[in-house]
């Protein structure tokens, strides 16, 4: 991986990277004078990355590192940044959870070196795909991301009899409870109309089918949805702290994300960062520095959120890291499906500046 070095030559552990001369500081150059921020067009959001940013095991970070030849501090964040100056594109590693994905978005909304007023936000990250819904290997352009986390607990084995989860929400007596309370903590709807706009723009790709893919879903014989060969799709996401795995726990999921949405979209994927994504941008957009109207969700099936018939839950979970594997395939599906919409915003950048694509809203930013 190369640093931008500067002209004097700094040594690296000296003064750490130079930034482009505009982002060097967002106030004033060397001998005082402002410098405008760098406006970004586009902000892509991952979770993780295994190793490097590029050229040994992938994670969700390498494709788009590969075309973002610029590489920025991040001191606040988990990893750095990479800038594309030909798209004006910033490529974000949040960390994996809500907690750290909630920390990194602010801390970037918040960077001064960066006017982010009109940036669109595009999280480009694999999930657990509901085998009722979709395949692994497909593609989900979410319309609301519902949290998991919060609300009250008890362990399902001292719950009342009748229940079926022991979570229910926190201002109500039973899971499920209607009619439904404050859904702030829970809900985050997403800008619909953006959302349609970019699953017109990518539906008709077609995503590659390989021999890992249809050996996996193979298994799921009696679940017609997990058994097509990817595609692109619409529906919600499930947002939560933990890597949870089961068909008890997938069918609670499928009935709190319908509660919450008032039975709009189905579960469709199951990921650990978007509500913390979209909470941040939620209160930053209220600073004025972001537009959380501009936040777009892809989510990608690299496992099941439930095992085939006849394996229990907490072997299929633990086979997850030793067996069969559509992690490289969701990966390239994130990168295949997102990218399109990347350089659509580019491309007509004079329009989406300030009308956002899929509405006549006009959106003329802080």
């Amino acid at each position: 991986m190369k640093l931008l070095v500067g002209a004097m030559g700094c040594a690296l552990l000296a003064c750490g990277p130079v930034l482009p001369a505009q982002a060097q500081n967002a106030s004033a150059d060397m001998v005082g004078r402002a410098v405008a921020p760098i406006e970004i067009r586009t902000v892509i959001v991952t979770a993780f990355e295994i190793g490097e940013d590029v050229g040994d095991r992938a994670g969700e970070y390498q494709a788009w590192a590969a075309v973002m030849p610029e590489v920025l501090p991040f001191p606040a964040g988990f990893r750095h940044l990479r800038y594309d100056p030909a798209r004006k594109a910033l490529l974000l590693s949040t960390g994996i959870g809500t907690n750290r994905a909630a920390a990194s978005t602010m801390a970037l909304a918040l960077d001064a070196r960066f006017d982010l007023s009109h940036a669109y936000w595009l999280v480009a990250a694999i999930a657990g795909v509901n085998p009722e819904v979709a395949s692994v290997g497909s593609a989900a352009w979410i319309g609301d991301v519902v949290d998991t986390d919060y609300g009250y607990a008890v362990d399902p084995r001292e719950a009342p009899a009748g229940w079926t989860t022991g979570m229910f929400p926190r201002d109500r007596k039973t899971p499920y409870e209607a009619p439904r309370g404050d859904a702030r903590y829970n809900l985050f709807p997403l800008n619909k109309g953006l959302r349609d706009w970019a699953f017109a723009l990518t539906s008709g790709i077609k995503i590659p089918d390989t021999s890992a893919l249809r050996e996996i879903r193979s298994a799921y014989r009696h679940q017609p949805a997990a058994q097509k060969p990817p595609f692109v799709l619409k529906g919600a996401e499930a947002s939560g702290q933990t890597f949870w795995h089961g068909k008890l726990l997938n069918d609670h999921v499928d009935k709190w994300v319908a509660y919450w949405t008032d039975g709009g979209e189905r579960f469709a994927m199951t990921a650990m960062e978007d509500s913390g994504v979209a909470g941040a941008l939620a209160m930053a957009g209220r600073l004025g520095r972001v537009d959380p109207e501009r936040l777009l969700v892809l989510r990608t099936g690299s496992n099941y959120s439930a095992p085939p018939p006849g394996i229990g839950a907490a072997d299929s979970l633990v086979a997850e890291s030793s067996g069969l594997s559509a992690l490289q395939a969701s990966l390239d599906t994130a990168f295949l499906i997102g990218m399109p919409v990347v350089e659509a915003i580019d491309k007509d950048w004079d329009r989406y500046r300030g009308t956002l694509p899929g509405t006549s809203q006009s959106r003329p930013g802080k």
